[in-house]
């Protein structure tokens, strides 16, 4: 099921803001909220207002400039940059504006060499008795931690959720009768249903009897103390917390494990579950595709080199099934 895209609005300056404004328009006719990339052209119409240029040009002079490295820019943005501003130069030479050619400009694109941290059962584990080990702490801003933190942690592992995907949930998007959560506006602009085991279940109806409920307003399912909903930063700060103390080595900043490896986690242990029950990864690989959200099978299946490259033991039935359809383990998905 597909929502209507939260759209955000910004402004635009200099000889070039309308321009920009048809082009945002464009894309977001076809169905692109293109939010981000909104956001970029509004600093890079900001940006042209340091040059002396015509009315609805686009020199090399300028685009030489933005395409510059910041200081503490990742080449990864660095490329995004870019990137946008040469689909930006196109659309303007499709509609008949002048607008620089990109021939002899070019900035190679920055591969993704992090691979996910996968976690072992037995790191699972240990992780879990940390954080059910929790205690109030008079003195801490969030004083709830102690009670949000072991269900949030498990609803990210057993359904295999983006951060931001279970924390913005609201109280009606938790069905305790059922056992389904709704997941409403996520990576591109859709919902899902996501169904929860018996126990993962029970243990959000436990919750649920204590936990902080809105008069008006968002009704947050994890409300934080201040009435929003818990901040991604502030989720690492406790979960980096909770593995030094389940005794699970940190590789440093950009090595992980991060949060998020509890979604790469969720599905290599369910694709090593499926494979030692023999069970037919050609039917079920499109329904993990489904219920983790992925926008095609291509993404997910990508877990499948993960899966052998982490659990030799089972890498030679995997060739042997699946060889067919195992990928090169490069980007991964997110």
């Amino acid at each position: 099921m597909r929502d209507y895209p939260v759209i955000k609005e910004y402004k635009y300056s200099g000889v070039l803001s309308e321009i920009c404004k048809k082009f945002i328009a464009e894309k977001r006719a076809i169905g692109y909220a293109y939010n981000s990339e909104a956001r970029q052209l509004s600093e890079f119409s900001r940006f042209t207002l340091h040059f002396d240029i015509p009315t609805d040009t686009l020199t090399e002079e300028v685009v030489q400039a933005w395409a510059q490295k910041k200081p503490t820019e990742s080449d990864r943005s660095r490329y995004s940059r870019f990137s946008l501003i040469r689909q930006f130069s196109e659309y303007m030479q499709r509609m008949g504006y002048s607008s620089t050619s990109f021939g002899n400009m070019a900035i190679p694109r920055a591969s993704r060499t992090f691979i996910p941290y996968i976690f072992t059962h037995d790191e699972i584990g240990q992780f879990f008795k940390a954080t059910d080990a929790m205690k109030l702490s008079a003195h801490s801003v969030a004083p709830r931690r102690h009670l949000v933190m072991p269900v949030l942690f498990r609803i990210l592992y057993c359904c295999g959720l983006r951060v931001s995907e279970a924390t913005k949930l609201r109280g009606e998007d938790v069905d305790l009768k059922n056992g389904i959560l709704t997941i409403r506006d996520s990576k591109f602009g859709k919902t899902r249903y996501v169904p929860m085991s018996g126990e993962l279940t029970a243990v959000c109806a436990k919750y649920a009897e204590t936990r902080l409920i809105a008069k008006d307003g968002d009704d947050w399912f994890f409300a934080a103390p201040d009435g929003g909903h818990y901040g991604d930063r502030g989720i690492y700060g406790i979960f980096r917390e909770l593995i030094w103390k389940a005794g699970i080595s940190h590789g440093g900043r950009g090595k992980g494990p991060r949060v998020h490896d509890f979604r790469h986690t969720f599905c290599v242990h369910c694709l090593q579950k499926w494979v030692k029950q023999g069970k037919d990864l050609t039917n079920l690989l499109p329904r993990l595709t489904a219920y983790i959200g992925h926008s095609g099978f291509e993404s997910t299946e990508k877990y499948l080199r993960l899966t052998a490259e982490v659990y030799p033991e089972i890498s030679s039935l995997m060739q042997n099934e699946y060889g067919y359809i195992i990928p090169r383990l490069e980007d991964m998905p997110l």
